[in-house]
């Protein structure tokens, strides 16, 4: 092979590896509102799933979860006093006592509060 061959062929290896990266590096963001939930459970479950350490299946999976409103703060609601369930605006026909279905994004399990956290939440019923 000639020089400008080699040339060419690192250059276009080059441009293809760096598309490749910018693609894995800026994927699209997640829509939780149009996802299906992978479980559907209650807020005891959920909490005693994460306090029996068989939490790995629900990290950063879509969830619904159905429980009484006890705590409403200024971009979150705290369902049973077990799961909080963060919004991007809240709507303002919730009250305390409530029941409601809450699906959202696991992001994780508060030990020294025993909270389950959700983001990105949207209310089903």
């Amino acid at each position: 092979m000639n020089r400008k061959t080699i040339i060419v062929v690192s250059i276009a290896l080059i441009i293809v590896l760096g598309i490749l990266g910018y693609n894995y590096l800026y994927q699209d963001h997640r829509q939780i509102t149009v996802e299906e939930p992978e479980a559907e459970l209650n807020s005891d479950s959920i909490t005693e799933i994460f306090k029996m350490d068989a939490s790995n299946e629900l990290l950063n999976a879509t969830v619904s979860v159905t429980g009484v409103v006890t705590e409403i703060d200024q971009n979150s609601i705290t369902l049973d006093g077990k799961v909080t369930c963060s919004f991007s605006e809240i709507p303002a026909n919730i009250n305390i006592g409530d029941s409601l279905e809450i699906k959202g994004r696991c992001i994780g399990y508060d030990d020294l509060f025993e909270i389950v956290k959700l983001d990105q939440c949207s209310i089903l019923n």
